[in-house]
């Protein structure tokens, strides 16, 4: 493909968003042309896990579409059989998000780059497309490109990252959603046609789908702002609790991404990266991620029988921080990071100059509960990033420069482990300092509690009601929190 094909992308497997007429086809006729990829009853990809193994679904119908006509039969019958559809890409969200008990739409069939543009300083690629295979093709652009910024992993897919306004870190960097440039989106109307909408062309509907959480439509293309490829050089070094809450805004802003890990009961390390174009000095050490993987995780198995342990598996993590180091590679290479293991874990975004307020009140609470014999024994690290401010109705992010807290408890093998009272109260503090979750976390918000966070919810509203006026794409999770149906929290809890 050439790297500055400037033409109208063409989707999956040859087909453009050039429309069929789909109102004169009849019901029969979509039924049988979408055979081929209904996914068996019988198969394993009929049911659905997430990634951390905390949810899972058994859809009415799944289907595994490869072309962007497949998803508007997808939807044109959905609609007219009072059914209710739900995309998810590798379902990397460890809440409920992607699972349904309605039709679920697996987007991995619709991937790869569509379009690279030096001149626009974009790219385009199908919805489907994971993180791991939008850098591939950008570096193999000519010359290299890359995302100006990204998040921990790259296992998700670009859909899936917009629909929750992800975030990668830096005080002048905002969510990843902010870089879309346009979307083509199926809108489940009659004849389920297709829209290609940006800034200025439907920008309600545009803003609403930047955090869309599945629900203004099937997400097609994401057309991305890019930027020259570049090299990271990372940074970290060790420093105590004190150090680190007293000195947080000089902190913030002393790299251009900045991310702090926060090891409980033994100090935090704060990784700085800027951009260089050093050669890549990048870490090798085979022996070090067998320990920090394979004897992490027994540990944390021991700890699951032996509460008191706990402690201990944080001070060996700790150990294998490699506070004081230094790495220089590929963007992407230095952005990311193994999550290790399935995990149980929470979210928020709170107004920037609230973070040592809420830190300190969650550091009270960990000490507190470490003191307790009977306590909570919390796992590690506490995760803190930063964004800049934006304007998308749903983004966390919206109108202020943002704290990004966030917490895990492992699940070592799978097995499941004591979390919801620690990740409860995590949640309380946060919420108390004004705190909005991440959408693709688990949380509690109401409709009501959202109006009070989002001023331009109101908005989102309306445009769901404008594209879905017969809620074809409103999925349990949409229902529960954005319509205020009683939809049990727990109704896809997977069991043990």
């Amino acid at each position: 493909m050439s790297a500055d094909n400037n033409t109208s992308p063409a989707g999956p497997s040859g087909s453009t968003p050039a429309e069929r007429d789909l109102v004169s086809i009849s019901t029969p006729e979509l039924q049988a042309a979408l055979e081929p990829v209904s996914v068996p009853t019988r198969s394993p990809l009929a049911g659905f896990t997430n990634w951390a193994r905390t949810f899972e679904c058994r859809p009415q119908r799944v289907f595994a579409p490869t072309t962007n006509e497949q998803c508007r039969q997808i939807v044109e019958l959905a609609r007219r059989e009072g059914a209710t559809v739900h995309p998810v890409g590798v379902g990397h969200s460890p809440s409920d998000l992607a699972c349904t008990n309605g039709w679920l739409v697996r987007m991995e069939g619709l991937k790869g780059a569509l379009e690279i543009s030096h001149e626009k300083m974009t790219a385009t690629f199908a919805a489907g497309t994971t993180l791991h295979a939008v850098h591939a093709a950008l570096g193999a652009a000519n010359p290299p490109l890359a995302l100006r910024n990204i998040g921990s992993i790259s296992d998700q897919t670009i859909g899936g990252l917009i629909s929750t306004a992800t975030h990668g870190s830096g005080v002048d960097y905002p969510v990843i959603s902010e870089d879309v440039q346009s979307l083509d989106i199926v809108l489940p109307l009659e004849g389920a046609p297709v829209v290609h909408t940006t800034r200025t062309e439907d920008e309600q509907l545009f803003a609403a789908s930047q955090c869309g959480l599945g629900a203004t439509g099937l997400l097609l293309t994401v057309e991305i702002r890019v930027e020259h490829a570049y090299r990271l050089e990372e940074h970290k070094d060790s420093y105590t609790v004190d150090e680190v809450l007293e000195n947080l805004d000089e902190i913030k802003k002393s790299a251009q991404h900045v991310r702090v890990w926060w090891y409980p009961g033994n100090g935090m390390v704060v990784a700085r990266a800027n951009r260089t174009y050093l050669p890549a000095q990048p870490q090798s050490d085979r022996m070090g991620h067998f320990l920090g993987y394979h004897v992490t995780q027994f540990l944390l198995f021991v700890s699951r029988y032996v509460r008191s342990f706990t402690p201990y598996v944080g001070k060996w993590a700790w150990s294998l921080a490699k506070p004081s180091s230094v790495v220089v590679d590929d963007s992407h290479k230095v952005f990311n990071f193994d999550c290790l293991f399935p995990q149980y874990t929470s979210e928020w975004a709170l107004d920037a100059a609230q973070a040592r307020e809420c830190l300190e009140a969650l550091r009270e609470y960990i000490d507190t509960e470490a003191r307790d014999p009977n306590g909570v024994r919390v796992h590690f690290p506490v995760e803190i990033r930063w964004s800049a401010a934006d304007d998308i109705p749903l983004s966390p992010s919206y109108g202020r420069e943002t704290c990004w807290i966030g917490v895990v408890t492992y699940r070592p093998y799978g097995l499941p482990v004591p979390y919801r009272k620690y990740q409860g109260r995590f949640a309380e503090i946060c919420a108390e300092h004004g705190g909005r979750p991440h959408w693709a976390k688990e949380h509690s918000l109401t409709p009501k509690g959202i109006e009070a966070l989002y001023p331009r919810y109101v908005d989102f509203k309306s445009t769901l009601q404008r594209v879905d006026p017969n809620g074809v794409m409103r999925s349990e999770y949409t229902r529960r929190h954005i319509d205020g149906e009683d939809v049990a929290t727990r109704i896809f809890k997977r069991r043990p």
